[in-house]
């Protein structure tokens, strides 16, 4: 097998995988109760193994969130707790399919040992504590009652307007 086979072997297995987490995250996000057999899916089709699964959707959650963190340690964030903490919130609502299936098997080992590494480096580099939980789980949630509390919000406008221009 020459090298050009293998690391075309990698970059189609990297990429299968990438996409199987995407569509893995969308659905949870989009349906909490899918999680379990998303996770089924994901594993027999793409992944093999629960703790590759878990791996991989905790080193896209990393990669995301650092990011974030360097930008904030860029400007100066460096032991800002507050600031890393609100960093972890909106890394939670921009992949709150990764956190609701991160946060579902926290206690997994695979994933608590990944996750104890990534707070011992945040503290070492950023000088920060990161949570012990993810957050996002009832995000999706969230996102279906929004549309009613804008329309409610825009009636009261309208409603507001139309007495005070009466």
């Amino acid at each position: 097998m020459t090298t050009s086979t293998i690391d075309r072997s990698a970059w189609e297995q990297t990429t299968r995988r990438q996409r199987a987490l995407h569509a893995l995250t969308e659905t949870i996000s989009q349906d909490p109760t899918a999680l379990p057999a998303a996770v089924r899916r994901a594993r027999s089709e793409t992944f093999g193994s629960l703790d590759s699964l878990l791996l991989a959707a905790h080193a896209h959650w990393v990669r995301t969130f650092e990011a974030r963190l360097d930008h904030l340690l860029e400007q100066g964030g460096y032991g800002d707790q507050a600031a890393v903490e609100r960093v972890w919130r909106e890394t939670a609502q921009v992949l709150d399919g990764t956190a609701a299936l991160l946060d579902a098997y926290a206690d997994h080992e695979v994933l608590a040992r990944a996750h104890a590494d990534h707070r011992r480096r945040a503290r070492s580099t950023a000088g920060v504590d990161l949570p012990s939980r993810w957050v996002g789980a009832s995000r999706p949630a969230q996102r279906a009652r929004r549309p009613a509390q804008r329309v409610e919000r825009a009636g009261w406008r309208c409603r507001a307007r139309a007495l005070l221009t009466h």
